[in-house]
């Protein structure tokens, strides 16, 4: 059976490819039925719980910690760091325990009449880091999923677009690209995705890491507190409440009740609440128009609208009414909203997924990643750029660097960010990967190499090789060569501190 499956920040929604068509799973609770499954994680009598059990928890006040957004809380953490506040547990540990979950719920408590191995076609946010990419993947194998794909969350959303406008979309259209506008739970995807024979590639991609719907939640309940008169506390499940008030509104909505139980219920102007959520609109904003400002380094006028198929909203946070009024001030009738803005990404993966779809996918890089390297005589560190952001490299694509050392030792500090200033150097949103160890010089052994000092020498060393291999999972390996020595090493980064 092939899925396409969106592991989202605030939900999580499985489709099914079959027999054509490409359907939302929808699993039996019991007394009710939901459609996703919510990213929640919390600590019960001492025990991990994850999904409903940890909503039931948080919502009847029985857990002792909790956290909102599993995808959220790990995408900033190595894969083996600890999760604040769940002793013991780690991110790779987090993730894999919810898709644990989620698997166990397709197989025994839903519609999707699941047999034989679980293929998953999945997605991550088109700026997510290449270690949250690898952390993804590794999760879902963990988890008892077959992986058969990763794509970008818009792509995805591009394809289901498409596949609903495909009589629109024949060889004579003058429509090549179209802007996916992605506000999650967590974060911020503007993308350009093309529309030319039925091959969706990738363009062009700017984002935000760490904005998304819990933003909007977190100013609503500052709100109601307020009003209120009580302290300022973030906690999950009055967090939950400002969210279910939000999802509640309307387009005609005058006002916002946010019910927070026994402290109160605040009845917010809805007007003092957009203006409040503004600046935060106006940086996905101003994300977006610097897109349509890059599309020229491809070819495209991103003032000819002929070209444009629109600018589509997806993601659950989409939904939020000053989201969708400050964008149509902006792109007038260009702009469309998803039929489902939440399930846009699992139809569209479960359409990848599906070889009678016959959807052909190229993904571009959406990051920099480069190293920091021992500098020459009188310098600290320099920065070496590795695979640019927008370098269509396909997987198993390599970039290879070679040099001739000179000091005994390399420290390479590995890192991803979303640009370069004027002098190359990295610059916002910057993710370190990983620290590495490697003998220039001699036959030091690599558990020894911390207590080796660096050192410069002043005729150069053996001829080093770098080898960096782009993963299916968009993750990163190097093998790093000694020449001479017929000595190398591989290193997994996505897998690394």
């Amino acid at each position: 059976m092939r899925l396409g499956i969106d592991f989202g920040t605030t939900r999580t929604v499985v489709a099914v490819a079959r027999d054509g068509r490409h359907p939302l799973v929808a699993f039996d609770l019991g007394d009710e039925s939901h459609d996703f499954v919510p990213g929640t994680a919390a600590m019960v009598q001492g025990e991990l719980v994850v999904g409903w059990p940890a909503a039931r928890a948080v919502a009847a006040g029985t857990a002792t910690h909790a956290i909102r957004s599993i995808k959220r809380a790990a995408a900033s953490l190595p894969p083996d760091a600890a999760v604040p506040g769940l002793p013991g547990i780690s991110a790779l540990d987090l993730v894999t325990a919810f898709l644990g979950e989620l698997r166990n719920l397709i197989l025994d408590a839903s519609n999707a009449e699941a047999s034989g191995p679980l293929e998953a076609m999945v997605s991550v946010p088109a700026n997510a880091s290449s270690r949250q990419r690898w952390l993804t993947m590794e999760a879902f194998r963990r988890a008892g999923f077959q992986p058969i794909g990763l794509v970008n969350e818009p792509t995805a959303a591009a394809i289901e677009l498409a596949h609903r406008h495909l009589a629109e979309l024949g060889p004579k259209s003058k429509k090549r690209y179209v802007v996916v506008y992605d506000l999650g739970g967590g974060t911020f995807d503007a993308s350009a995705v093309s529309l030319e024979g039925r091959r969706f590639d990738l363009i062009a991609t700017e984002g935000l890491s760490r904005l998304g719907g819990d933003d909007f939640d977190d100013i609503i309940l500052a709100a109601a507190q307020e009003q209120l008169g009580l302290p300022r506390v973030a906690d999950a499940a009055a967090l939950e409440r400002a969210r279910e008030a939000k999802e509640g509104l309307r387009s005609t909505s005058k006002k916002l009740l946010v019910d927070l139980g026994a402290a109160g219920a605040a009845q917010l102007d809805l007007a003092d609440i957009y203006a409040r959520c503004q600046s935060l609109v106006d940086r996905t904003i101003a994300q977006t128009d610097l897109l349509f400002e890059r599309l020229r380094a491809h070819g495209i006028d991103p003032d000819d609208n002929r070209e444009l198929g629109g600018v589509y909203l997806v993601g659950g946070a989409a939904a939020f009414p000053a989201v969708s009024r400050a964008l149509r001030q902006r792109f007038g009738k260009k702009l469309q909203l998803a039929p489902q803005p939440f399930a846009s990404t699992a139809i569209g993966l479960a359409l990848a997924a599906d070889p009678g779809a016959n959807v052909l996918v190229r993904e571009a890089v959406t990051r920099h990643f480069g190293v920091w390297r021992e500098g020459d005589a009188g310098a600290d560190r320099v920065f070496d750029p590795l695979i640019g952001k927008g370098a269509a490299i396909d997987p198993g694509g390599t970039v290879e660097r070679r040099y001739r050392a000179r000091h005994t030792v390399g420290h390479l500090r590995f890192v991803e960010c979303g640009d370069l200033d004027a002098a190359g150097q990295p610059v916002q949103d910057l993710v370190p990967w990983a620290d590495i160890l490697f003998p220039y010089e001699g036959d030091v052994a690599d558990p020894e190499l911390e207590a080796v000092p660096i050192e410069r020498r002043d005729q150069p060393l053996d001829e080093i090789a770098e080898t960096y291999t782009v993963q299916p999972d968009g993750s990163i390996v190097v093998t790093i060569a000694n020449v001479a020595r017929g000595y190398a090493r591989t290193y997994d980064l996505g897998a690394l501190r």
